[in-house]
């Protein structure tokens, strides 16, 4: 409904086609416990939150890992939570660069 209502076309689907995948590193608590980790890009210790949404902005997808977690290897938790979630009608994927020092 809220794809319509933005004015995107219902033919062939409802769902959307292109989704935009990203993350972010979230400080630690004393409650993070084991799932917190050391990001050593950010130099943060603390969690980071996988995430997709689509082009509207609407999150299609999360997941959340200690901060020591490959973001590569993530992408794919991501892509395929998302796919679950559309019944498979995402065909574009623009996904963040990871830079390596």
């Amino acid at each position: 409904m809220l794809r319509l209502a933005a004015g995107r076309h219902e033919e062939p689907s409802e769902e959307p086609s292109a989704a935009v995948l990203d993350r972010r590193t979230l400080r630690s608590t004393p409650e993070s416990g084991a799932r917190a980790g050391y990001d050593g890009a950010k130099r943060k210790k603390g969690s980071k939150l996988h995430l997709a949404v689509d082009t509207l902005g609407h999150l299609l997808a999360a997941h959340v890992t200690p901060a020591t977690a490959d973001d590569r290897a993530e992408v794919g938790h991501v892509a395929q939570a998302v796919q679950v979630a559309t019944g498979e009608s995402i065909d574009l994927a623009y996904v963040d660069q990871v830079l390596h020092r």
